[in-house]
């Protein structure tokens, strides 16, 4: 077993563990690509390879470094998150220039991994730059990002750039019936993940992503008025609100590993509190994606009813919903184009949810308008 298994056999991936165990291994990486090209993935397998004391630079996946670094408790590896719509220049200053200029506490190398890194500000950006420019041997940073042409051009070139694309439908489902998934689970896993393998195994395997799906998947049945709407707000706050409550719970499991690893002493404060830091980034950018998972959901119902009404069966995502997709596709109360408003609707609040500060406000207008344009 290896880091690198579980990414599916990406050729960006092979190439890079490649790399890696040839002991290339640049100070600064780019990994560029859309939504659901496994990117952080890749990021946190590299950064188990870097540390892996058992097979250094290639990751033997089992070692307590390696598990520590796949669920992102390891204190040398730091995840870097957007606050809302940006990355500001205070937390690059704060929490990475300082830290990039120290040893690794326990680990070989201190790696950052600056998640959507074109949401860094200019300024921090520039921040950044200048770390980039005098790196320490043993700091390596990678940065994340859909969206290249944000990141300054001085910063891209100082990174060695790294192109993913997500897998074929076809390979997802391959992977996944090979781990003892059901066909069918397999087929509607690789639908819903749109070629995003680590998605997929999380729709078949964890039971709090099944559980919110069926959640989502049947408010649209229920949207006949607009205290409907209202409603199925309320549950999807609340579920978001439990799965916030999960992760502090883990949370707290992480900060009694750190106090186990570091001990009582001199050095102690800083990673502490970047690691409360953290803890609140992380839950704010949890709330957001639970969020747009719902509104996301919403949206590939109705953009499958007009598939449907289009003759289009075989490219229905919600495979496990046809015969209710089916019917709404046959009933004349909604056109074809109160249909899309209703897709489009739920697509700008998933975008803007980054931008919103009442993020349950922005939810009940799309659901609100979903009633409007096309009544359960």
């Amino acid at each position: 077993m290896s880091v690198w298994e579980n990414l599916g056999g990406t050729p960006a991936a092979t190439w890079l563990a490649g790399q890696i165990a040839a002991g290339e291994v640049p100070h600064a990486w780019a990994f560029l690509g859309p939504a659901g090209s496994g990117k952080k993935p890749t990021a946190v397998a590299m950064a188990a390879a870097l540390n892996c004391p058992r097979e250094p630079l290639v990751g033997c996946g089992v070692c307590p470094t390696c598990s520590r670094v796949l669920r992102g408790r390891h204190p040398d590896v730091h995840h870097i998150v957007p606050e809302g719509p940006l990355i500001p220049v205070d937390v690059v200053r704060e929490l990475v220039v300082p830290e990039a200029a120290r040893s690794p506490f326990e680990g070989i190398y201190k790696v950052f991994v600056i998640e959507e890194a074109d949401r860094m500000n200019e300024p921090a950006q520039n921040a950044l730059q200048k770390t980039l420019e005098e790196p320490q041997p043993d700091t390596v940073f990678v940065l994340i990002s859909e969206h290249e042409e944000e990141i300054l051009e001085t910063v891209r070139s100082r990174c060695r750039i790294v192109r993913l694309e997500p897998l074929p439908e076809q390979r997802v489902i391959e992977i996944l019936t090979a781990e003892g998934a059901d066909e069918g689970d397999a087929v509607l896993a690789a639908r819903i993940s749109d070629g995003d393998v680590t998605r997929a195994r999380a729709v078949i395997g964890d039971g709090a992503t099944r559980e919110r799906r069926a959640l989502w998947s049947t408010i649209p049945r229920r949207l006949a008025a607009p205290t409907d709407a209202l409603a199925a707000a309320t549950e999807i706050v609340a579920e978001v609100k439990e799965t916030l409550k999960a992760r502090e719970a883990e949370q707290k499991e992480e900060v009694v590993e750190l106090a186990e690893a570091m001990g009582e002493g001199r050095g102690t404060r800083a990673p502490q509190t970047a690691l409360a830091k953290r803890h609140r980034r992380e839950l704010r950018r949890l709330e957001e994606l639970i969020l747009g998972e719902a509104l996301q959901t919403l949206a590939s119902f109705y953009r499958d009813v007009l598939v449907m009404r289009a003759g289009g069966s075989d490219s229905v995502v919600n495979i496990d919903l046809v015969e209710e997709i089916s019917l709404r596709a046959s009933e004349g109360g909604a056109d074809d184009a109160a249909l899309v408003r209703v897709v489009e609707r739920f697509l700008e609040a998933r975008g803007s949810l980054v931008h919103n500060a009442n993020q349950a406000l922005a939810l009940e207008g799309a659901l609100l308008e979903a009633v409007r344009l096309a009544p359960a």
